[in-house]
């Protein structure tokens, strides 16, 4: 989904995800975040023309499986996901490529930082959840609503990733608040 705010500006769109299925996407068409794996050209299959409307879009979700006795599990880090849908992300290849894969990248740390609290929130909710999945899909609409105002949030005081010293904050508070947050990493 585009939705330009302005002409020639990075969007993004975001899903409250519930499974693979769900989304008639193949495991190849994501990209799960990763700390040591940054996005890249290839990662955005769509490549527009230029003199488009935006110079990338990318279509994040948030993945998580919680069905079952799922909630008799240790840990939630493995059964919540952050993700990007390369098939509905696109990036133009004839703009400043470095600022424009730095901006979805900070998008996507974000957007990582709201799952570990998904997870989080799934861990210490765990009783709750042998009732029913329901407190699952209330967690998680909750953190893809702060996570959205987080998202306006950095656009505004960056100037969608264009302000190089905002950008840099950001990406030192990101760096902050996923350190203190790693018990909920995927990888643990």
């Amino acid at each position: 989904m585009s939705i330009p705010i302005f002409p020639k500006l990075c969007v993004v769109a975001c899903l409250l995800g519930s499974s693979l299925s769900a989304l008639a996407q193949t495991p190849e068409d994501f990209v799960q975040w990763s700390a040591t794996q940054k996005l890249n050209v290839s990662d955005f299959v769509i490549k527009p023309k230029t003199n488009q409307q935006v110079y990338a879009t990318a279509q994040f979700t948030i993945e998580y499986q919680v069905k079952g006795l799922d909630f008799l599990a240790r840990n939630f880090n493995k059964k919540v996901r952050a993700l990007l849908v390369k098939s509905a992300s696109s990036i133009d290849t004839s703009y400043n490529v470095a600022q424009t894969l730095t901006y979805q990248q900070t998008l996507f740390d974000l957007l990582e930082i709201y799952t570990r609290q998904f997870r989080k929130a799934l861990k210490d909710n765990k009783s709750k959840l042998s009732k029913g999945t329901a407190i699952a899909e209330e967690l998680n609409k909750k953190v893809m609503a702060d996570f959205a105002k987080r998202k306006a949030l950095y656009e505004a005081e960056t100037n969608f990733g264009t302000s190089p010293s905002q950008q840099k904050a950001w990406e030192s508070v990101i760096l902050q608040e996923l350190f203190i947050l790693d018990r909920y990493a995927f990888e643990r």
